[in-house]
C-alpha cells in the first residue's frame, strides 16, 4: 500500500464579501477541489486558509469522496489566515505549535535577547500523527514570512519608509531573520521529534524561500559534521529539474513550497510531483488586488510505499 502526502497554499482561502465578483467562490472551490481530486492524498496540508468553515464545505461537499473525516486548524494571523491539515487516515495525536515571540541565537551566553519579544511566530503550526500503511508518521506543516522587507516600525508600531539603498537592505535583512527565526523554531521541534524515536517526519508547506536559502537549510539541519539521521532531504529532488519549481514570482520559476523527510520516510519515497502546468506568474504583490479564482503556489504530492 502506497501512502500520499501533499501539500498546498490555496492563496487567500476567505468567504467571499459583497465585493467579490459574482462567482468567484465557485470558481475557487472548483480550483482547489480539482487539485484535491488530482492528488488524492491521504493527507494534505493547507496554507493561506482563511476561513474554517470554508475548509469544512470543501471536504464534506465538495470532494466528499476523498474521505477527510480529520480537519485540524491553527490559529490566524492578523490577516486571518492560518495553516490546516485534512487526513483520511486515523489521527493519533494533534498539535497546535504556537509562540508569543521566538528566541533568536546571542553572541555571549550572558547577553540579553537580543530582539526582546519582537518576533513573533505569525502563523503557528498544525502536527498531526497519523497511522499509516508505513506506522505512525508526523506531518507539520508551516508558512513561514514572505520575503517581502519588513520596514523599522515607530513606537506606535507604524512603518518608517526609508527608500535609500541601505534602507531596502535593512527591510531585506529583517525578513531574513523572521524567517530564520521561525525555522530554528521549527528544527527544535524537528530535534524533540527524532531523539524521541519519531524517525517517520515530513515538514512541508510554504517556506517562501528556495532549497539553497538559509531558513530552508536550517530545518533541514544540514552542517558540516552534523549526523545524517538528523537532516531532512527534499522529496522535490524527484522531480526532472525543468519541471522543480512552484511559483513563478517575478516570473521567475522557483521552489519555494517544500517536503522535506526524515531518513527514515526519506527512505520509502517513491515519487514526487508538482502539479505546476497552469501556474502562472500573479504579478508583485498587492494587499488590494482582488482575490484570485487560482494560486500561486502550486500543489506538490508526494507518494510513499
Amino acid at each position: 500500500m502506497t501512502l500520499r502526502i501533499a501539500t498546498h497554499n490555496l492563496l487567500d482561502f476567505f468567504e467571499p464579501d459583497a465585493e467579490m465578483p459574482p462567482g468567484w467562490l465557485a470558481a475557487k472551490l472548483a480550483f482547489v477541489a480539482a487539485g484535491l481530486r488530482r492528488a488524492n492524498a491521504d493527507v494534505v496540508a493547507l496554507q493561506e486558509v482563511g476561513s474554517e468553515a470554508l475548509v469544512r464545505r470543501l471536504v464534506e461537499s465538495e470532494v466528499p469522496e476523498l474521505g477527510y473525516t480529520h480537519v485540524a486548524f491553527a490559529p490566524g494571523d492578523r490577516r486571518g489566515i492560518r495553516c490546516a491539515i485534512l487526513s483520511r487516515l486515523p489521527v493519533l495525536e494533534t498539535h497546535v505549535h504556537a509562540a508569543a515571540s521566538l528566541r533568536f541565537p546571542r553572541f555571549v551566553e550572558s547577553d540579553p535577547e537580543p530582539f526582546g519579544e519582537r518576533i513573533p511566530l505569525r502563523r503557528p503550526l498544525v502536527h498531526v500523527r497519523v497511522d499509516s500503511s508505513l506506522g505512525p508518521v508526523d506531518v507539520i506543516t508551516l508558512h513561514f514570512k514572505s520575503k517581502l522587507g519588513r520596514h523599522m516600525q515607530d513606537a506606535s508600531g507604524q512603518d518608517v519608509l526609508d527608500t535609500s539603498a541601505r534602507g531596502y537592505a535593512e527591510a531585506q535583512l529583517r525578513s531574513l531573520v523572521l524567517r530564520s527565526a521561525e525555522a530554528l523554531f521549527v528544527r527544535g521541534l524537528v530535534d524533540g521529534l527524532l531523539s524521541d524515536g519519531h524517525d517517520k517526519l515530513v515538514v512541508l508547506g510554504d517556506y517562501n524561500d528556495t532549497l539553497d536559502s538559509l531558513p530552508v537549510q536550517i530545518v533541514r539541519g544540514t552542517g558540516r559534521d552534523l549526523d545524517p539521521a538528523l537532516v531532512l532531504e527534499p522529496a522535490a529532488a524527484r522531480v526532472p529539474e525543468d519541471r522543480r519549481f512552484t511559483a513563478r514570482h517575478g516570473s521567475t520559476p522557483q521552489i519555494i513550497d517544500h517536503v522535506l523527510l526524515s531518513p527514515a520516510l526519506a527512505a520509502r519515497l517513491h515519487a514526487c510531483e508538482i502539479f505546476n502546468e497552469e501556474l502562472r506568474d500573479h504579478g508583485p504583490y498587492d494587499p488590494d488586488a482582488p482575490p484570485a479564482t487560482d494560486s500561486d503556489h502550486a500543489l506538490v504530492l508526494a507518494v510513499f510505499g
